[in-house]
């Protein structure tokens, strides 16, 4: 949650429930691979682990190339 200052009850309900959410769904977790709580709770692990090793091997391959052709 960000500073901010908690007007009424029901303001701090919302604002708790955003910050829940966000912590949820959208932060990723060092303790959980750099996953959210989401991705485990739906079983996703695999598949976003997956995606993410693609994208590093695309990385890396992009940054030879991009070395080959403009740093040799």
């Amino acid at each position: 949650m960000s500073k901010q200052c908690l007007i009424d009850l029901e303001d701090a309900h919302k604002q708790i429930a955003a910050y829940i959410v966000n912590y949820n769904t959208k932060r990723l977790n060092s303790a959980l691979y750099y996953l959210t709580p989401e991705d485990f709770l739906l079983g996703k692990v695999d598949s976003s682990l997956a995606v993410r090793n693609r994208k590093l091997k695309q990385a890396v391959e992009n940054r030879k190339l991009y070395a080959k052709l403009h740093l040799i």
